[in-house]
């Protein structure tokens, strides 16, 4: 499992390292044929950990529910993100990442009820999550570098 998490953290620091140095006109701004913007998506993944490693499976999210309500899927940006915003969810990335790791290691998920995802993947075991969540930052991450593409 701990490649598993070893993909998160690579994921999540590279997506955080294309969005680092922008401006927060340019995070916020969603381009034309696009429906979100950069800070939408780097606060959804932070929102689909939760959803789908905790939520789903029956836990309490570890993250203010209004937060992942704000991110989840179905959501657009609704907010313009502010420096402070930015920097604050930077820290929520990398602390839910943290948590989900120590949530894992002390047994925290023995009762993960498996869940069906919207595109009908069947979700069996935290660790399947987990895996599941890598592949879905990575996607995000993709769907960043053409937005940021698109604002140049």
């Amino acid at each position: 499992m701990e490649h598993s998490f070893q993909i998160l953290d690579i994921i999540q620091q590279q997506f955080t390292g294309l969005l680092d140095g922008l401006s927060m006109e340019q995070l916020n701004q969603v381009p034309e044929g696009f429906n979100n913007n950069l800070a939408w998506n780097f606060g959804h993944i932070i929102a689909s950990l939760q959803m789908l490693c905790y939520a789903r499976t029956g836990l309490p999210v570890r993250l203010d529910e209004s937060f992942v309500h704000a991110y989840k899927v179905g959501t657009r940006p609704e907010t313009v993100i502010t420096d402070e915003a930015w920097a604050g969810m930077k820290q929520l990335a990398a602390e839910g990442l943290e948590q989900l790791r120590a949530d894992y290691r002390n047994g925290y998920f023995s009762d993960f009820k498996p869940y069906t995802t919207r595109t009908g993947i069947a979700v069996g075991s935290i660790e399947f999550a987990i895996q599941y969540t890598a592949c879905h930052h990575g996607m995000h991450h993709g769907y960043a570098m053409a937005l940021k593409r698109a604002l140049a």
